[in-house]
Order: C-alpha cells, then sequence, then structure tokens
C-alpha cells in the first residue's frame, strides 16, 4: 500500500530555500550604533544562567554561528560589553554536528547531520568560568546540584555539563561558578525542560523517568527559592533579570500537524486522525482525537508517513497513534498546570526583590507572539514551522533571528525596572536562519520531519531524570 505521505508529495512542493544557516553560514555581528545608557545596572560583569535556551541552541545543535546569536550574547553587545569580556564556550561548526536541515524540497524532508562534538576552542585555556553558563538539556535542580558533572555528563547522556563547566575548581554547580565570577548582573532563565520533557514525550516520560510527570510544583517553588536566594546573598551588589517558563504548547513541536487533513487527490477533509489518549479517569483508549484540546507531536510524522493514525479511508492503516506522539487534553492540563505554577513562584520572587530582580513575562511574549507574530524593520515572523522565521527545525528552539526578539524582551524589562536605556536589537540586522519563498502550490498535510533528526533533542530533554 502507498503511504499517504508519499500520495500527498506527488502533488505538493515548497518554494527554493533562499538561505540556509544550518548549511552554511557565518555571520557579520550586528554593531550598535549608540552608546548604551545602563542606568542603574553594572554590566563590566554579566553572567547568564539556564538551559538551551540561554546556550543558542538552535535546529538540534549547539554550534558557534548560533551561539553567536544567544540572547545573553546580545544582551552584552547592546549593554556594550566587549566580546572578551563575555565569553561562551563556542563550539566551531558544526558544533555538535547534529543540525538540522532540509535534505529535499519534496515534503519537505528533514534530516539531520552527523554527531560530531567539537569542544570549545578555550576549553583548556580559559582559567575561569564562562559568562554564558546555559547548559542544553539542563532541569532547575542542575543549577544547585553538585554531583561532580563529569559524572553526571556520563550519567544522564548530556555531554554539556562537562563541556560548559570544565572545571570543578571554578565551583561545583552552575551557580557556584556564577558566583566565582562576582557578576554585577545576571540573566537567569531555566525551568522550561521541567516540563518540557514531560510534554515532547507525549506525556510518557517526567523528570523522574519513565510515568512521572513534570517536576512537582511545591518541589520546584522551593528549588527556585533556594537558588535565588544563593545568587542575591552571593552578589549583594548585582541587578538580575529572570524570564518566566512559555507555554509550550504554543510552539511548532506541537503545533504543525494538523488535527485534521485532506484528501491528497480532492484537497477534501478527511476526517480526524486516529489516536490512544486518555478517559477522565486517566486510562489509555483508542479515539478520535479531540481537535480542541489534543496535539500530535513533530515526532509523529514518520508513523503518519506509515498510515499509522490516518482512517482507511484516507489511504492509511487505521491503527491509533501511540500515546507517545499525542498530548491529550489530560497531559496538557497537567502541563499547563506546572506551567503556571511555576510561574506564579517566579512573580512571587521578583515582586518581593523588586529592586533587583526584573521580571521578563516570556509566557506572554510567546503567547502574543504565537497571535500576531512580528512585523517591523523588514523582517516579517511568525510561529509557522519553517517558514515562520522564528523557530528552527526543531520546532522547539529559536532561530537567530527569534533570540533577537527575545534579547529585546529582556532588555525592555532591563530599561523598565533600572532606569537603563540599552538600545534595543535591530532584528533585521541579525541574519536570517530560514528563509522559504513563499508559494500558491498545495503543500503536504505535513512536512516530513524525520524521527531520527529530533532524537538529539529528544535525547537531552529526557535524560533530566533526577531523584530529589
Amino acid at each position: 500500500m502507498k503511504s499517504f505521505a508519499s500520495k500527498a508529495a506527488t502533488i505538493a512542493a515548497l518554494a527554493v530555500v533562499a538561505f540556509l544557516v544550518a548549511s552554511c553560514g557565518d555571520f557579520k555581528k550586528s554593531s550598535v550604533v549608540n552608546a548604551p545608557s545602563n542606568g542603574s545596572v553594572d554590566f563590566s560583569m554579566y553572567v547568564s544562567l539556564g538551559n538551551s535556551l540561554t546556550a543558542g541552541y538552535q535546529s538540534g545543535a549547539l554550534f558557534e554561528s548560533a551561539q553567536e546569536y544567544s540572547f545573553p550574547a546580545d544582551i552584552a553587545r547592546q549593554a556594550g560589553v566587549a566580546d572578551a569580556n563575555f565569553k561562551q564556550p563556542l563550539m566551531a561548526n558544526p558544533g555538535t554536528g547534529q543540525i538540522m536541515s532540509i535534505k529535499s524540497l519534496v515534503g519537505p524532508v528533514i534530516g539531520e547531520g552527523t554527531a560530531t562534538i567539537i569542544p570549545p576552542a578555550d576549553a583548556a585555556t580559559l582559567m575561569r568560568p564562562y559568562n554564558n553558563l546555559g547548559i542544553p538539556g539542563a532541569v532547575l535542580y542542575d543549577m544547585i546540584d553538585t554531583t561532580n558533572f563529569t559524572a553526571k555528563s556520563t550519567a544522564r547522556a548530556n555531554p554539556f555539563f562537562s563541556l560548559i563547566l570544565r572545571n570543578a575548581a571554578f565551583g561545583n554547580s552552575p551557580v557556584a561558578q556564577a558566583l566565582a565570577l562576582h557578576p554585577t548582573f545576571m540573566t537567569v532563565w531555566i525551568g522550561a525542560n521541567d516540563v518540557l520533557g514531560y510534554a515532547t514525550s507525549g506525556g510518557v516520560v517526567g523528570t523522574q523517568g519513565p510515568g512521572s510527570g513534570p517536576t512537582d510544583p511545591t518541589i520546584w517553588a522551593g528549588l527556585y527559592n533556594q537558588m535565588m536566594n544563593a545568587l542575591l546573598a552571593g552578589a549583594p551588589n548585582a541587578k538580575f533579570a529572570v524570564a518566566n517558563i512559555p507555554d509550550v504548547t504554543s510552539i511548532p513541536f506541537f503545533t504543525t500537524v494538523p488535527d485534521s487533513f485532506p484528501n491528497p487527490v480532492t484537497g477534501k477533509n478527511v476526517g480526524a486522525f486516529i489516536v490512544q489518549r486518555h478517559d477522565a479517569s486517566g486510562n489509555l483508549y483508542a479515539g478520535t482525537i479531540n481537535a480542541k484540546t489534543d496535539y500530535i507531536l513533530l515526532t509523529a510524522i514518520d508513523s503518519l508517513n506509515a498510515g499509522v493514525g490516518v482512517p482507511v479511508a484516507a489511504g492509511g492503516t487505521g491503527r491509533p497513534l501511540p500515546d507517545q506522539f499525542v498530548l491529550d487534553s489530560l497531559e496538557v492540563a497537567r502541563t499547563e498546570a506546572a506551567i503556571d505554577a511555576y510561574n506564579t513562584a517566579i512573580a512571587a520572587f521578583a515582586s518581593a526583590h523588586s529592586s533587583r530582580v526584573a521580571l521578563v513575562d516570556a509566557h506572554a511574549l510567546l503567547n502574543d507572539f504565537n497571535m500576531y507574530g512580528y512585523l517591523g524593520q523588514g523582517v516579517d515572523l511568525t510561529s509557522s514551522y519553517i517558514t515562520g522565521g522564528f523557530f528552527g527545525l526543531d520546532g522547539v528552539h529559536p532561530t537567530s533571528q527569534g533570540y533577537a526578539y527575545v534579547a529585546n524582551a529582556f532588555i525592555k524589562a532591563i530599561n523598565s525596572t533600572f532606569g537603563a536605556n540599552v538600545p534595543m536589537m535591530s532584528i533585521a540586522s541579525v541574519p536570517s536562519s530560514i528563509v522559504l519563498g513563499k508559494t500558491s502550490l498545495q503543500k503536504a498535510p505535513w512536512p516530513n520531519v524525520r524521527y531520527s533528526a529530533l532524537q538529539p533533542m529528544l535525547k537531552l530533554l529526557r535524560s533530566a531524570s533526577v531523584s530529589y
């Protein structure tokens, strides 16, 4: 039986790739035209703590030409911090070597590179911690965990702990290394992986392994307060900008695959997917997707191409998509409850320390962006997968222009809270990562994203199993 996807591909094609950063591309950095006014903020020792969003991870990999446009690097540049004073663990292209790219325009087909980790060139010679301590795959607990990070890299199958922290003599945790630099200003954006790992697994794997959920909100709040109190006490003269947790279901990883789809020949709607989902009591059953509350994940596409989840009438097998490829209403509710609780804890801490802590509402920022996009300075960004320009090919992490948009949200909060006048990023001056020409041709019901291409990112998110 010919697969549903192959039928669709015979009549669907996207336009040419105008520019693809994942394949090539060294960029000239944007420059600040006017000298910034930093108000009460001293940027002379700026340190950032976080996960992959802080590191500048993009399209399934960490690599230098993306790291140069991490949001902390953008902020440092706009605040007039010299590159030599804001050190990042730059991994020469292709970095981790797992950069996702477009292999074929028909579909299109999204594939992965070859895993080859090239450590930062200054890893052995820089005799202090990095300023950017964003660790892909890290959960909140990792910020204060003093477990040997070389052993943790092995146990968690996550090389970034040892690649970025490098030497326990600099400090035995990210917080300790940050304080060892005697920071005068810090950004802290951590906690998304405490719920994202669960959500991207279709609710199958949480922060304490298979069958668990997001980090318990009470535990999470305690860890957050412990981390932030340690930072404020250890850097008594520093100012901080902290961001809350976005709504993970607003990103392309969850929104790209439609809940229903057209017949590849007639274009008329065929119907809804057949999936495994939970009833109100938490029991799995096979049924039709709830179009209002359920999400089909990007990881489902290989199965969909084989006809799984597709009705027989549409050329599929009629078998339900497994639970791991579906975030159903029960799992969405659990995800959103965790995010709301985390954000309540962040807001409470920021409010209690408002003279030193600026709050960046990343949750509202990305929800608004998902609705309205961004149009300005000759740049048109939306949250659409591939063509939108804000998110990279892994469907989770921003592109360089997306990170510039995030940097501007931090800058706005810094300016408002601390009386600064740090200039905003010119998003148009940041190299775009993926530009596909618009086309009037009928598109395939979903892009052909290989499950293997998403594996490097998913392994990081699911390596976060910790015991409290």
